[in-house]
């Protein structure tokens, strides 16, 4: 027994040497994942430093980006046609937050000259939401031409995520035969990775708890001349024969998941060559037969992935039919050119390798 005691009193050193490394690195991955989160939730979305979170503003950044319209000659100005593109505000009446975001977009606008506001939804979280987005709206500079909107899914509905993993788990099952007999650990671990599969690339099933009221959404856009465009267009033509006038179509379609869209019923008499732009707040609306005849679509609805991982890309697209590359940004689908913006605001506040943005997009005529 004095041998076995003095055999561990040797070895105690070497054990508490390697207890002390396995709790160091325990420490360093809990620092690291605590890093992480707080980049996540305090860096990403509000741009603040650590000394100042709750005084510092959002940062929304203005991105600038130019498109050519193949078709556009002779319909748009010399200098090109300026839109200012905003979307998913998400407002739900939490000021210290939202008053943040209005601060740091009323600042990169300032003085700005532009032609044309568009929003493709997403304006409110919930009804509490609307006096900021009021706020936001009246403290842009006015566009030359006009403001054209749609709503987005979040407009019309109020979600709750705290079922989506038990929904989309019970989804999963019904489409999946395998699990009405019995399983080995093996093959159930099998479909655990299948549903995870199917959880990141198919769009959130969240439980409905209520409606907005839509409503008042649009009669106060109305009553600062935004027009909503559900499943209609507009001819915009201003001085066409002039070096500085325009002639084009802007159509918009209701949203994909809560509204009732009608694409073709939106491009109505539109001539099949003339440019025309689309308002989606989703971009599925890409799957739509006859989306081929517009130019260019502006969308939302995807915040970015709102957190993208290296290697992995968007931990989560939002799309039934967008690949992890394509949640944002400028992107093709045979003539027809798609911008798809990161958006301003998040459904949860949580954001990482997607800051939040507006966009001044410049149509040019190539």
């Amino acid at each position: 027994m004095v041998e076995a005691a003095a055999r561990r009193a040797r070895h105690l050193p070497a054990r508490l040497c390697r207890r002390r490394g396995l709790l160091g690195g325990l420490g360093l991955l809990m620092g690291v994942g605590a890093g992480v989160a707080g980049y996540a939730i305090f860096r990403e979305p509000l741009h603040v430093r650590m000394d100042a979170i709750f005084r510092e503003p959002l940062h929304v950044r203005m991105d600038r980006l130019e498109i050519a319209l193949p078709n556009a000659n002779g319909h748009l100005p010399a200098r090109g046609l300026r839109i200012l593109h905003l979307s998913d505000t998400h407002f739900r009446g939490e000021n210290w937050r939202e008053q943040a975001k209005i601060d740091s977009i009323r600042r990169a606008c300032a003085g700005l000259d532009y032609d044309l506001l568009i929003h493709t939804g997403d304006f409110l979280h919930y009804d509490s939401g609307l006096p900021n987005v009021l706020v936001l709206l009246d403290s842009l500079p006015r566009p030359r031409l006009g403001a054209y909107a749609v709503f987005g899914n979040h407009d019309y509905t109020t979600y709750s995520h705290k079922e989506m993993f038990r929904r989309s788990w019970a989804r999963f099952q019904g489409k999946d035969e395998r699990f009405k007999k019995p399983l080995s650990w093996v093959d159930r671990a099998r479909l655990f990775a299948r549903f995870w599969y199917h959880f990141v690339n198919a769009p959130l099933d969240l439980k409905r708890t209520g409606h907005n009221d839509v409503a008042t959404l649009e009669q106060e856009l109305q009553a600062r001349n935004i027009q909503t465009l559900h499943n209609r267009y507009i001819r915009l033509s201003h001085a066409p024969r002039r070096p500085d006038g325009v002639d084009i179509y802007i159509a918009g379609v209701d949203d994909v998941t809560e509204g009732r869209p009608h694409l073709y019923q939106a491009l109505g008499e539109i001539p099949y060559d003339a440019p025309t732009i689309l308002l989606s707040h989703n971009p599925d609306i890409l799957q739509e037969p006859g989306i081929e005849q517009v130019d260019l679509v502006l969308a939302g609805h995807t915040h970015g992935g709102q957190v993208v991982l290296p290697w992995i890309g968007a931990a989560h697209t939002q799309s039934a039919f967008l690949r992890r590359a394509e949640v944002a940004g400028h992107l093709r689908r045979g003539k027809t050119q798609v911008y798809i913006t990161r958006g301003i605001g998040e459904g949860i506040p949580v954001r990482l390798g997607a800051a939040p943005q507006i966009t001044l997009i410049t149509l040019l005529s190539s």
